[in-house]
C-alpha cells in the first residue's frame, strides 16, 4: 500500500502542474470518449514530444476515482500490471491511466486479461507509435485507438496566446479573401515563422526535437522492427539527405546508386520511417505510378526537417517547409493528396476536396499559374498557407463516432498540449 500511496502522490504533483496548461480544442471530446465507456481500453499513440503525458494528467484531474502511474517507474517495473490494476480495482478505482505502457513486457497480454477480468477503464499511452498501433490491432474490440499529432498552426497560437481564430476553406483558397482575412487578423502572421521552426511540438526549445527523433530511431525502431546497424545508417543518411533536398519525386533507384545501399533496404527503411511517423509520402494517382515507386517523400512536420538540417549546419529550404506545412494541415483536415500527372511544369499536388479535384501549387512569389497547366487550381502563397492553419475540421463526423463507440475501432484525434500555454 505504501508504494501505491507514493505513486498516487507523484501523480497528484504532476497533475497539479498540468492543470495550469491550456487544453486542446478536442479535450472535451476526449474526456467524453473516456467517460462514455464503463469498461474498455483507450490507447493513445503519437510521436515523442507531442504531449501524451500532459493530456493523460489533465484527464486524470477531471475524472473521479482515477489512478495514474507510468509503467517505466522504478516502483512498477518489478510488478505485474495485472496485479496492480486488480489491487486498485479492489480499492474502488474505476479509471486507470498507464503511461509508457509499451515499455512493460507482455503489455498487450496483460491488458487483454485486465479487460476480461475487471470492470475498469484503462487509458494507456506510449512513446512508440508503432508499438501502440500494433497493440490496438491485437486488442481488437477491447480497445479504441486515439492518435495525437503535432500542433496545427491555429492551436499553436491558441496555446501560446489564449486567442482562438477560425477561417473557411474559401478564404484559404482565394488569394484576395486570404489577404482580407490577414488584414482582419494582422497579429497572427508574426507567429508563422516560429511555427515552421518548432511550433508543432509542445516543448520550450527547438533543440529538443532532434534528440526526440533520434530516440524514435534508436529506441522505438530497434524495439519494434528487425533493425540492423545497416538500417540505422540508411535511416540517418536518408533523413539527412531529405533535410537538405528540395521537395520533389523521390527515386529509390537514384538514392540507391548514390548511397550504395540496396534498393530493398531503402524500401524497408522508408516504410519504417513512415510507420514511426517521421516521414510521410504522397503518391501518384494511378496504381502503376505507385508500383514504380513514384512518390514525394516529405517529413511529417516541417519542424523535423529544421531539426535535421540544423544538425548538418544548414538552413532548411523555405519552399520545403511550406510544402510540409501544407501537407500536414491538409492531412489533418482529412483531404487526400496525390502527385498530379506529369506535365511540362509539374504542379505540386492534386487535392480531392469533397469529390472535386483541385491542382495546388505551393510556393512563394516566384510561383505562377503557369504551373497549373491550364487546369483548375490555385497557387498558394504564404498568405493562403497562414489562413490554412485556421481552417478546422467539422466536428459532425467526430460527434457521430463518439456516439457510436462500440463501432469505432480507431479514432484519429489531433490533440496535443503546449506546456507554456497557461490558463
Amino acid at each position: 500500500m505504501a508504494e501505491f500511496d507514493r505513486l498516487y502522490r507523484i501523480a497528484l504533483e504532476n497533475a497539479a502542474i498540468a492543470k495550469n496548461y491550456r487544453k486542446r480544442y478536442l479535450f472535451t471530446e476526449l474526456e467524453h470518449v473516456t467517460k462514455a465507456r464503463k469498461k474498455g481500453i483507450t490507447l493513445i499513440s503519437g510521436i515523442r514530444g507531442v504531449g501524451k503525458t500532459t493530456l493523460m494528467l489533465q484527464l486524470f484531474n477531471r475524472i473521479e476515482n482515477a489512478f495514474y502511474f507510468s509503467a517505466d517507474s522504478v516502483l512498477v517495473r518489478s510488478k505485474r500490471i495485472y496485479d496492480m490494476v486488480e489491487n486498485l480495482y479492489r480499492q474502488g478505482y474505476t479509471t486507470i491511466f498507464i503511461d509508457e505502457i509499451h515499455k512493460y513486457p507482455r503489455w498487450i497480454e496483460e491488458l487483454k486479461n485486465i479487460y476480461d477480468s475487471f470492470n475498469v477503464r484503462i487509458v494507456a499511452s506510449g512513446s512508440s507509435t508503432a508499438a501502440i498501433k500494433k497493440g490496438n490491432i491485437s486488442l481488437g474490440r477491447r480497445s479504441i485507438g486515439i492518435s495525437l499529432t503535432p500542433l496545427e498552426f491555429g492551436e499553436f497560437i491558441y496555446l501560446k496566446t489564449g486567442k482562438r481564430y477560425s477561417a473557411s476553406f474559401a478564404e484559404m483558397l482565394d488569394k484576395k479573401k486570404a489577404m482580407q482575412w490577414m488584414a482582419e487578423h494582422p497579429e497572427v502572421e508574426k507567429y508563422y515563422g516560429e511555427y515552421l521552426i518548432h511550433g508543432g511540438f509542445p516543448i520550450e526549445a527547438k533543440e529538443q526535437i532532434f534528440p526526440l527523433v533520434k530516440k524514435m530511431i534508436y529506441e522505438d525502431a530497434l524495439a519494434e522492427f528487425s533493425l540492423t546497424r545497416n538500417k540505422v545508417d540508411v535511416a540517418e543518411r536518408l533523413l539527412g539527405f531529405l533535410s537538405l533536398s528540395r521537395p520533389g519525386e523521390f527515386s529509390y533507384t537514384s538514392f540507391s546508386n548514390m548511397s550504395n545501399y540496396a534498393k530493398s533496404t531503402i524500401y524497408e527503411t522508408v516504410n519504417m520511417l513512415k510507420e514511426l511517423e517521421i516521414l510521410c509520402a504522397v503518391e501518384g494517382k494511378k496504381p502503376k505510378e505507385a508500383a514504380k515507386g513514384t512518390i514525394k517523400l516529405l517529413f511529417s512536420h516541417p519542424n523535423i526537417r529544421v531539426a535535421f538540417a540544423e544538425q548538418l549546419m544548414n538552413d532548411a529550404a523555405k519552399g520545403a517547409l511550406r510544402e510540409e506545412y501544407f501537407v500536414f494541415h491538409m492531412n489533418a483536415l482529412g483531404i487526400p493528396l496525390q502527385i498530379p500527372k506529369k506535365g511540362r511544369k509539374n504542379p505540386d499536388y492534386l487535392a480531392n476536396i469533397k469529390g472535386k479535384e483541385l491542382i495546388c501549387e505551393v510556393g512563394g512569389k516566384a510561383k505562377s499559374r503557369a504551373q497549373l497547366m491550364g487546369k483548375k487550381g490555385v497557387v498558394l502563397s504564404d498568405e493562403n498557407l497562414v489562413v490554412l492553419g485556421f481552417v478546422q475540421k467539422t466536428n459532425q463526423k467526430q460527434a457521430k463516432m463518439v456516439g457510436s463507440l462500440n463501432k469505432v475501432k480507431y479514432l484519429k484525434i489531433e490533440c496535443t498540449i503546449k506546456p507554456y500555454g497557461r490558463v
